[in-house]
């Protein structure tokens, strides 16, 4: 069951290695769409790819997390992320434009410090935003 106001952090065996396969497979797919997307080309298959690795990703968070998850200011990314991909979707001629958008937003939340990402926009901090630094919070 999902905990809530918890700022717990669940970890279990081989997390940090799946979670570097996921983001990088991730990274990959947004790649190939952005370059697909640049070249009028048809990115579909790369497209499924970027959906599945990031629901990856989002079930791993919510695992570690719980609905705290939704504090947190890397969720609020996600969501910015969704929406410049729909505004892309609605104004196809600049969907580019959107995907680097959203390219940006997820490189600088994911780089930001754990203070930053789990920056809580109600109820307590998120665990690393209490623990700056500390190996525990690396993604």
């Amino acid at each position: 069951m999902l905990q809530s106001m918890s700022s717990r952090s669940n970890r279990y065996p081989g997390q940090r290695p799946l979670r570097i396969a996921l983001r990088t497979i991730h990274l990959a797919c947004v790649a190939m769409v952005i370059g697909a997307v640049g070249f009028g080309q048809n990115p579909e298959a790369w497209v499924v790819m970027l959906v599945l690795s990031g629901i990856g990703i989002i079930a791993d968070d919510l695992y570690k997390y719980g609905e705290d998850y939704f504090r947190f200011a890397q969720f609020w990314a996600l969501i910015v992320k969704i929406g410049l991909v729909v505004l892309g979707s609605i104004f196809p001629e600049m969907m580019w434009l959107m995907l680097m958008g959203a390219l940006v937003v997820g490189s600088v939340i994911s780089h930001s410090p754990g203070a930053i990402r789990h920056f809580s926009l109600w109820g307590p901090k998120g665990p690393c935003a209490s623990r700056v630094g500390k190996a525990s919070c690396r993604k």
